[in-house]
């Protein structure tokens, strides 16, 4: 008989430590979970974290845009320079298009009601 309550003893020791390893392992696994969320919000929702920096990325992406479409109009804006200060053609491009200027003896037709634009290359035979 007392052999069968040192085994019954023993059993219930290992049924105990059991128990008591299984909270170790939730309470540890509660633990790590609880300090992963706290580190993910972290990441997002601080002040230098994941949120802070897409909108950086998306704000410099927004800025190389600006500038590639500045460096592009500066470039035209060159051109046009150049052009004003060295091509006679375009001076009296310039002067016949924006300011509506004639040469001596010239007739301007204007056509009124209607876009001819699509004629041009055909009306000047």
């Amino acid at each position: 008989m007392v052999r069968i309550e040192e085994l019954q003893n023993s059993a219930d020791k290992n049924k105990e430590q059991k128990e008591s390893n299984d909270r170790k392992i939730k309470i540890i696994f509660i633990a790590s979970l609880l300090f992963f969320v706290f580190l993910v919000l972290t990441a997002i929702f601080r002040e230098d974290g994941i949120i802070k920096s897409y909108n950086l990325n998306k704000k410099l992406e927004l800025l190389k845009s600006d500038i590639g479409n500045l460096k592009r109009e500066n470039e035209r804006l060159s051109r046009e320079v150049y052009a004003l200060k060295n091509d006679p053609a375009y001076i009296e491009k310039i002067a016949r298009e924006d300011l509506g200027l004639v040469k001596p003896g010239e007739i301007v037709f204007e056509f009124v009601g209607r876009d001819y634009s699509d004629y041009k290359g055909r009306l000047h035979r």
